[in-house]
């Protein structure tokens, strides 16, 4: 019986908390009972018999046909099925929650919470969580990347019912709704959620093959990608373009490529000499989540292009420490590019800093696009596999 298809019959408070629910308990590790569990078990039962002598190990013989009002003298006393039917729960319980420790919260574990919040058609809504409704496509594509994220693969089937969704969301021209801004950002997550998590055939597959046509067909001729048309890119959609493409390129898909070179080319020219990343083509100003997210794509998407993860290095090694507000933008792309650079502890002193955030609950700059899902999402993209 597959639940999840009926929770749409359900009120919205009770149809989450039944999805916590699920969510916490496919996060409980799975253990073994005490060896004494049984043997304990049965010797209550063995005591409970000496108080019914009709229940020793010479049983009555069945009367048959019992008239009605005429108790079988072979059943149990209604007691002892009570305590029976108490001891195989406890047996069943104690299989499933006995841990070695207390169980963490759920909201202290952002794969589980953002689990918890699926809908029963994959995708989430932002609006649930103090986010803008126009972005469901871009929310739901970084929820299932968070969630393909943990190392446990706990959540196998919360990311194939998200990549369904993203399916189903998806426009005939191969674009995933909304204008301007809204348009480009969920198409580049979207695109970005497909290349890395849709299987190798089906409707996932299909749609992935249509997204990266419409990328490509908006690709600017200097390279890069823009949230408006006429314009020669801007270095952060670029970013995002480009590995969604390299993703695409690397399981077969073939319009992948030329593009895929063209956004490396952008960002290669969009990196100044001084350890900064240009937004647009010459544009003053700097921003360490940019060159962050400049420099992971370099250094991974741009791999087997001589030249640019070096670049990327260069980049990452004149990162500046964080103002100390919140930001789980930037704080993502920091801890992915200290990653991919081999600085382990830079890398984890930003995902302490986003934990302790996460759990202060403090003030985000992207709440308005995806509120709580947002937050979650890059914290758990960001933790450590």
């Amino acid at each position: 019986m597959n639940l999840y298809a009926h929770l749409s019959e359900l009120p919205d408070a009770e149809a989450t908390a039944f999805r916590t629910l699920v969510a916490h308990l496919r996060s409980l590790p799975q253990r073994e009972p005490s060896p004494l569990l049984t043997a304990r078990i049965l010797a209550a039962v063995a005591a409970e018999r000496t108080h019914h002598p009709t229940l020793s190990a010479q049983r009555p013989t069945r009367t048959p046909n019992p008239g009605p009002g005429t108790q079988d003298p072979g059943t149990p006393p209604p007691r002892l099925w009570r305590w029976v039917a108490a001891a195989a729960g406890l047996l069943v319980a104690v299989t499933l929650f006995n841990r070695q420790a207390a169980p963490v919260s759920i909201d202290d574990d952002p794969v589980a919470w953002l689990a918890a919040r699926q809908e029963a058609d994959g995708s989430w809504l932002p609006a649930r969580h103090g986010g803008d409704p126009a972005y469901r496509p871009a929310l739901t594509a970084l929820a299932a990347l968070a969630l393909a994220h943990d190392p446990s693969a706990r959540f196998h089937d919360g990311v194939r019912r998200a990549c369904d969704a993203l399916a189903a969301l998806q426009t005939p021209d191969g674009a995933f709704g909304g204008e301007g801004r809204v348009r480009a950002y969920n198409q580049v997550l979207a695109t970005c959620a497909l290349a890395a998590l849709a299987p190798q055939d089906g409707p996932a597959a299909a749609a992935l093959e249509r997204a990266v046509a419409y990328s490509s067909a908006g690709q600017s001729p200097e390279g890069g990608w823009d949230y408006e048309p006429d314009s020669a890119g801007n270095a952060a959609v670029t970013a995002w373009q480009v590995r969604a493409l390299s993703a695409a390129a690397a399981r077969g898909v073939a319009q992948a490529n030329v593009p895929l070179r063209k956004g490396l080319r952008w960002l290669r020219s969009a990196a100044r000499d001084e350890g900064g990343v240009s937004y647009h083509p010459g544009a003053p100003g700097r921003s360490e989540g940019l060159a962050a997210l400049a420099a992971h794509t370099l250094m991974t998407s741009g791999k087997p292009f001589d030249g640019l993860p070096a670049l990327g290095r260069r980049l990452v090694a004149g990162l500046r420490a964080a103002d100390g507000g919140a930001d789980c933008y930037r704080d993502y792309a920091m801890v992915m590019a200290f990653e991919s650079a081999g600085e382990i502890a830079r890398a984890e002193a930003v995902r302490q800093d986003m934990r302790r955030r996460l759990q202060a609950n403090a003030p985000d700059p992207w709440e308005p696009i995806g509120g709580a899902l947002y937050t979650r999402a890059f914290t758990a993209l960001a933790a450590r596999q």
